[in-house]
């Protein structure tokens, strides 16, 4: 899948390097939908940053799709709708052919299966 950045598949293999760095932390949006005040623990933990429970709410109740989507329009201008769409996980299955999802599986298999990006992020769960 070439994208008008490049392909997703280089910049994925570029981030499969970095997985060691004590620096990099790679968070995936499927993480965050399935538990968003765990996934901002670890985020801060890994920013070393300690934070109350409460300030973990509060986070996370401005960090939902849904919040995020409301300030759009300011944060995001004319392409709030394009980047802000419904927020759903597998939702890219209403917008992918069959053609070009089984263009995609094909790559995946052929590129990130067996690494431990791929493995992150479970593509059979979330993209078949």
């Amino acid at each position: 899948m070439t994208l008008p950045w490049g392909s997703y598949f280089d910049h994925a293999l570029a981030w499969e390097k970095k997985m060691d760095d004590p620096n990099v932390m790679i968070v995936t949006y499927e993480e965050l939908k399935k538990d968003l005040s765990e996934g901002i623990r670890q985020i801060s933990k890994f920013f070393g940053y300690s934070l109350t429970e409460a300030q973990v709410q509060q986070i996370s109740e401005g960090s939902t799709f849904s919040a995020m989507k409301e300030g759009s329009a300011q944060s995001h201008g004319g392409m709030a709708n394009v980047i802000f769409r419904k927020g759903e996980v597998g939702d890219w299955k209403n917008h992918f052919t069959p053609e070009q999802s089984k263009e995609m599986d094909e790559v995946f298999n052929k590129r990130l299966a067996g690494t431990r990006l791929g493995a992150k992020l479970n593509y059979q769960l979330y993209c078949q």
